[in-house]
């Protein structure tokens, strides 16, 4: 039995709950979903003009401090 083979027959043993979180992992180790997320932001930035966008712009930042402040 190859490695693929004895994980499928691994996964047809778990319940939809567990199989979510298996292809969120999974999902997460394909480089090129980086690439792809990269490109969708690349393609959002600058999508939201004038005051509409500094607010938020403004709003996320201030969310970032307090994150950070809590290391």
């Amino acid at each position: 039995m190859t490695v693929l083979e004895s994980i499928v027959k691994d996964l047809e043993t778990l319940p939809a709950s567990q199989l979510a979180e298996v292809a969120n992992y999974v999902s997460r180790l394909n480089p090129e979903r980086r690439r792809r997320r990269l490109t969708v932001l690349r393609s959002l930035a600058g999508c939201m003009p004038g005051k509409e966008g500094e607010d938020f712009e403004k709003a996320v930042r201030a969310g970032a401090d307090r994150i950070d402040s809590d290391e």
